[in-house]
């Protein structure tokens, strides 16, 4: 099966968990793909197990918080496919305080990483993907349809 083949995928979060399984299921898929995240140790592995299986990848270590990074991501994407066609956005993190309790520092990341950084990639993205005819992946969680205790900048991120 090679519904990807041919094309061009980045995706965020790629060190571990959500994002380093679509790594491998992307490439399998014949997806060339450029995988993102602040983790260098992490992309490494995710690297080794994409290459192992016979898969293509780059990684590059990249905070979503920086909109200069996340353009510079997508950049050095198109530099090295040719093109863009899949931006898949599954990075995110979560802070746990009561409400009263949560530092600014912590609310901010939050925001930054899990609202800020997918929009920053979007607005990278969308020319390439417009001539790709491609598409964005969100992935979120349902904390932001039915809440979560001790998560408030989780929740709405």
């Amino acid at each position: 099966m090679n519904r990807f083949s041919g094309k061009s995928v980045l995706i965020t979060g790629a060190a571990s968990g959500m994002g380093r399984a679509s790594c491998i299921r992307m490439a399998a898929e014949g997806a060339s793909v450029y995988a993102i995240d602040i983790d260098e140790a992490g992309l490494l592995e995710t690297s080794a197990i994409v290459c192992g299986n016979g898969g293509r990848i780059e990684t590059a270590v990249c905070n979503i918080s920086s909109r200069e990074q996340c353009f510079t991501a997508v950049a050095s994407a198109v530099k090295s496919f040719g093109g863009l066609d899949v931006l898949a956005n599954i990075a995110g993190i979560i802070r746990i305080g009561h409400s009263p309790e949560v530092r600014e520092d912590d609310w901010n990341l939050v925001l930054a990483v899990n609202l800020s950084g997918p929009f920053y990639l979007s607005q990278a993205a969308i020319p390439h993907l417009i001539e790709s005819k491609g598409n964005i992946v969100n992935v979120a969680s349902n904390a932001g349809l039915m809440g979560q205790a001790y998560t408030p900048a989780y929740c709405a991120s």
